[in-house]
């Protein structure tokens, strides 16, 4: 994989695995103490008096304000900063800095719709360890299992609450605070840089191992820590054959987009059905699809790395 990265002018002036670690790892320390500061400076100071049932109209734009900021400011910027500072460029938008990103101006499409078909033929896969967890694992950890669960409940209950929207103006303000501003700051962040200069100091498969879990663990989410391994692996992968941070950033804003649709169109409405989990894993057909849909998710791996010698060549 290491040959269809782009060629990198300024791989001598990347930071050693180490120090790449090292500053991975303060941004994902930094990030939760920063965002309980900016939340208790909501609250007035008072964690008791900040719940959900308590939620103001003025409070929630605040809180969807902090979330976007904070992903801009703790993830976004120290990439551009980084970037300029490598590339001895005083504009952080240099093209040069740009480019030692991997943000290139040309986007092949059909790529583009390839990469975003991979992402929804997972989503099977992806509902089926949830659905096994919560079955199988979950209560075999005990008290464990049950504070994962709890939390678990806990930030979804959040999330619906922040994203509930009244109108169309709301609906695109929440759309830019949670799915394209996370789309843009971590793949800025997590792929952009962090994969690249780890792929400069490992192989590129194992640089993309490595990325997607610290995606994982970022998002402090112990329930779906698989699942976001395997789009982080997803996502780093195609990131590992174009070379191109926009790729990685539709595919991400896809999934993004598509589950604040399913939250703002289905949450508070009767819709006079609800999935059943332990039924669905024990239909036969179901297990068909998840087969299914993994087959033609190898295929749009195989489809990807073939149009990707093709542009190469």
């Amino acid at each position: 994989m290491q040959k269809f990265f782009s060629p990198d002018l300024f791989a001598r002036l990347r930071p050693s695995f180490m120090i790449n670690t090292l500053f991975l790892i303060a941004v994902m320390l930094l990030y939760p103490l920063a965002g309980g500061v900016l939340f208790s400076f909501v609250s007035g100071g008072s964690e008791a008096a900040f719940s959900l049932s308590s939620i103001q109209n003025s409070q929630l734009f605040s809180i969807r304000l902090i979330q976007a900021f904070g992903q801009i400011l703790l993830l976004a910027l120290p990439v551009l900063l980084l970037a300029a500072w490598h590339t001895g460029r005083n504009n952080l938008f240099a093209p040069q800095s740009l480019a030692f990103l991997g943000i290139q101006k040309r986007v092949d499409f059909g790529m583009a719709v390839l990469a975003i078909s991979g992402i929804f033929l997972l989503q099977p896969l992806l509902y089926t360890i949830t659905a096994v967890q919560d079955h199988y694992l979950w209560s075999v950890l005990g008290s464990a299992g049950t504070e994962v669960v709890r939390q678990r409940d806990m930030m979804e209950s959040f999330i619906k609450e922040l994203a509930q929207v009244r109108s169309v103006p709301e609906f695109f303000f929440v759309a830019f605070v949670f799915a394209i501003t996370p789309a843009f700051c971590e793949e800025l962040f997590f792929r952009g840089y962090i994969q690249q200069n780890y792929t400069r100091s490992i192989s590129s498969g194992n640089a993309v191992l490595l990325t997607g879990s610290l995606f994982a663990l970022f998002h402090l989410n112990a329930a779906n820590l698989l699942p976001l391994a395997l789009l982080g692996w997803y996502i780093g992968y195609i990131y590992a054959w174009t070379g191109n941070l926009a790729i990685p950033f539709v595919v991400h804003l896809a999934n993004n987009l598509v589950a604040l649709l399913f939250l703002c169109f289905t949450e508070g409405r009767n819709l006079g059905w609800t999935i059943d989990s332990t039924a669905l894993l024990d239909s036969r057909w179901w297990w068909l699809v998840v087969t299914g849909s993994l087959l033609l998710f190898v295929m749009v791996l195989r489809r990807l790395a073939a149009a990707q010698r093709r542009a190469v060549h």
